[in-house]
């Protein structure tokens, strides 16, 4: 080979993997940015080198945004460092009374609640946790699933452990304490209600399948069936590509606590869509869901359950090993992550930092304020600036952070022993998750791990909505440089739909893709 040639072959050896300096990405994110979708709307962003530790972009980088759910990332990573990634719940049965020779329970059967948010039928026979890529808790448009099984597993495994104990009958109250920490009613973003006690995410799951032309009364499937609640099907079929009118919010509730929920409104024909009823009262709900399980296992439940009538502290004496008849441990801690950051669960974030204030804080009053005080600490001993952050629960209902908070923040994550938690939990763009149907296709899909946020407001001037979308996370890029990001978007007009093709919000975050996307091609 000539001399000629071989500068050639190294010149252009050079070219191709020399990174693009700052200016070319800056040019890249300007043109998506002018777009006129977003002329009325605030944009800010910053892209962070994680190995040469400098900035690469930034635009309206020190202004306070409306962060929604990437909140999480700092929820999550909270409780990593907190708690440890193998951290585990236990929720324990005791009886309170003793059990004859023919297996009468002579007293009450007490489930003790913990703040475990996964007794469902997520866990897994390896012990890790199954999430679908729109979660059941944001019902209601066509992408929305449950995962598979029965909802009540853990609570029928807890059963067959108190069979099995040798109680045939129980003569008193089958029971749940869930005094650990009070109900702090309905979480901010999807309203399932924040409770220490969780079964199916405080959900009833109901599946509307339209009839075959307008005007048939729609079919409906309900898990998991309880005396709990009852539904009577008052909804009918709409017109197709017609936008799902079905509420569930006609709840009339029965002297003995049970509910009766009347459906109404209009399923356009074609596919179903699942919807769900956000339980009132989680322990009521739990104890009649118990209440199933028992009777299944063979175990004769005589005495109605009432929430209203037990106290853990008459019942704190009878918690003793000797009278332990059951008991769930959960997955880690890093498997919760796990899915709260994949789907963005808004409950299993709402609780977090009432397990700092309970588990770690030791708190029995004032349990917010005593968690965020230790995240407080957490994240001031990391050296970041808090002037560039605002947070009052874990899901991010009223959140604010600047773009260089966020990166700043992702930067010490990064650095931190539990990072690979965190990491593994994130979103893969065009892959799964909340990102599961954006920029599929494009290079950069599978190299983007990043976390979504939404946020909507209504604007009845306009007949629709001020819509919120952020994106923040990390890109390996082509050239392998280890980037950090944080994009946002406030005040973007459009409207919803139950069709993500037809929705505001989507097209939002497909263009946070598309800036995450030329991060990993250009740089």
């Amino acid at each position: 080979m000539n001399l000629t040639l071989l500068l050639t072959f190294a010149t252009a050896l050079l070219s191709q993997a020399a990174p693009a300096h700052p200016s070319s990405i800056a040019a890249a994110l300007n043109r998506i940015v002018a777009r006129p979708q977003f002329a009325h709307a605030l944009v800010a962003a910053e892209v962070y080198d994680l190995d040469a530790k400098r900035p690469l972009y930034a635009r309206n980088a020190g202004v306070l945004m409306e962060a929604a759910s990437t909140t999480k990332l700092l929820t999550t990573g909270t409780s990593l460092a907190l708690l440890g990634p193998n951290f585990r719940w236990t929720t324990p049965v005791y009886r309170t009374g003793p059990i004859d020779s023919r297996g009468v329970l002579h007293g009450d059967l007490v489930l003790v609640a913990g703040g475990d948010p996964n007794l469902s039928q997520r866990i897994r026979p390896d012990g890790t946790l199954a999430f679908e890529n729109e979660d059941h808790s944001y019902a209601g448009n066509y992408d929305t699933k449950a995962v598979p099984g029965d909802p009540l597993a853990v609570l029928r495994d807890l059963a067959t452990q108190v069979a099995r104990a040798g109680i045939r009958q129980i003569d008193g109250m089958v029971a749940v304490d869930a005094s650990i920490f009070p109900d702090q009613g309905p979480e901010g973003g999807t309203g399932a209600i924040v409770s220490p006690i969780v079964v199916n995410d405080n959900l009833v799951d109901v599946m509307v399948t339209p009839g075959s032309k307008a005007g048939d009364p729609v079919s409906i499937a309900v898990s998991p069936q309880t005396p709990y609640v009852r539904f009577v099907n008052g909804a009918t079929t709409g017109a197709p590509k017609s936008e799902p009118t079905i509420d569930l919010s006609g709840d009339k509730t029965n002297s003995d606590g049970s509910h009766v929920v009347t459906i109404t409104g209009e399923m356009p024909a074609g596919r179903p869509i699942l919807f769900a009823y956000r339980v009132p009262e989680p322990q009521r709900f739990a104890q009649a869901a118990f209440t199933v399980a028992l009777r299944d296992a063979g175990v004769t439940v005589q005495m109605p359950s009432s929430a209203a009538t037990f106290s853990h502290d008459a019942s704190a004496p009878f918690y003793v090993p000797a009278n332990l008849v059951a008991r769930h441990q959960s997955p880690p801690l890093s498997e919760d992550v796990y899915v709260t950051l994949k789907v963005s669960d808004n409950l299993h974030a709402a609780l977090m930092p009432y397990l700092w204030a309970i588990y770690v804080a030791h708190a029995k009053k004032d349990l917010l304020k005593a968690a965020f005080a230790r995240e407080y600490a957490l994240l001031s001993a990391a050296g970041l600036d808090l002037k560039g952050a605002a947070q009052q629960d874990g899901l991010g209902t009223f959140a604010f952070f600047t773009p260089r908070f966020m990166v700043s923040y992702l930067a010490w994550a990064s650095q931190q022993a539990w990072f690979s938690s965190l990491e593994r939990g994130l979103p893969v763009m065009g892959v799964d998750g909340t990102l599961f149907n954006v920029q599929n296709g494009v290079a950069a899909a599978g190299h983007v791990h990043a976390k979504t946020g939404t946020w909507g407001s209504a604007n009845l001037l306009g007949d629709d909505e001020l819509v919120t979308k952020g994106l923040a996370g990390y890109v390996t890029t082509s050239h392998g440089r280890r980037i950090a990001f944080a994009f946002y978007i406030n005040r973007m007009a459009g409207k919803g739909s139950a069709d993500s093709n037809r929705d505001a919000a989507h097209y939002a975050g497909q263009t946070l893709g598309e800036m995450a996307s030329d991060v990993y091609t250009v740089l």
